[in-house]
């Protein structure tokens, strides 16, 4: 149990940080390109930048893991049970 009381403590994900930031800057810019006169922007273009944000948010996750992994010796951890 956490020493912090009814606060269920979990491990930092910088992929999900990543992933949301990049996802939301689409978003940003899905939106700013809405308002302007020319219109919207162009579906393949939207697919490959959503696209490229999952791949740096797995090449995040695999560093994460593999520092991770590093740091505690190379030893496996068990997983936690969901």
């Amino acid at each position: 149990m956490s020493q912090y009381r009814g606060i269920d403590r979990h491990r930092f994900e910088p992929a999900r940080l990543v992933l949301g930031l990049a996802l939301t800057a689409i978003a940003v810019v899905v939106y700013v390109r809405a308002r302007d006169e020319e219109g919207r922007l162009p579906v393949a273009v939207l697919l490959a930048l959503v696209a490229g944000s999952l791949l740096l948010a797995g090449l995040v996750s695999l560093v994460t893991r593999s520092l991770r992994r590093a740091r505690e010796g190379g030893k496996p951890r068990p997983e936690d049970p969901a």
